[in-house]
């Protein structure tokens, strides 16, 4: 059933929505102009002529919503001037909004993992867990939420939030012991050159057995099929 609904869903036409963004450059002046999202792909139409970009959906590397106002599309084209790794485009929407609705219909023309740092303001977890999220220098505290499909990590630190759906974005979990949980998750890693990153979660309370066996055998039977 799950199977015939995502073809379902696949198989209704996305209508052409239109944002409009500043296209942010780190060595170059930014970029102005409109992102038009259809069926087929995504499309960017500069200002300046020499700027526009089309990418149909099997072109794009990686997707992260930011926000509903900031999103990052990971493209195969080499950047010659970061020594041939893949060129990223960072917009900001200054008209319009990517909506959970907007974001979701992406996803589904993707189908592949992707980045959302846009989590549920209202839980509907059946387990949480107060954590600290270490990062190479320091780290930030929030709240690991765990549901029948996805586990996100809630936190004031805006950009440090995500949300991972089983099945599409985790590729694993490992606990060394009860106060200590990784998850390792399908994401653009440019810093280590890698298509993975795991993200390591000093608990406040122990783990719950059942709940980690649970999520272990969850990834399991997912990967198998």
């Amino acid at each position: 059933m799950k199977y015939l609904l995502m073809l379902f869903f696949l198989a209704q036409p996305l209508a052409a929505q239109t944002l409009g963004v500043k296209h942010e450059k780190s060595l170059w002046r930014d970029g102005r102009g409109t992102i038009e999202i259809t069926d087929k792909g995504i499309e960017y139409t500069s200002e300046d002529k020499k700027g526009k970009r089309t990418w149909l959906y099997r072109d794009i590397q990686h997707f992260d919503r930011i926000s509903g106002k900031e999103f990052i599309l990971l493209s195969y084209e080499d950047a010659s001037l970061l020594l041939g790794r893949d060129k990223s485009y960072h917009f900001v929407i200054t008209e319009g909004e990517l909506t959970d609705e907007l974001f979701q219909k992406i996803v589904r023309r993707l189908d592949k993992p992707v980045t959302n740092r846009e989590v549920p303001e209202n839980s509907t977890a059946s387990y949480e867990l107060p954590v600290k999220h270490s990062h190479t220098f320091g780290g930030c505290e929030g709240v690991l939420h765990f549901t029948e499909d996805s586990v996100y990590y809630a936190t004031e630190h805006a950009k440090d939030a995500r949300e991972w759906r089983l099945g599409r974005d985790i590729q694993s979990v490992w606990s060394s012991d009860p106060y200590q949980l990784e998850i390792q998750v399908y994401e653009n890693n440019r810093r280590e050159f890698s298509k993975t990153r795991r993200y390591k979660f000093q608990l406040k309370e122990p783990l719950d057995s059942a709940i980690y066996r649970k999520l272990k055998l969850q990834l399991y039977d997912l990967e198998r099929y």
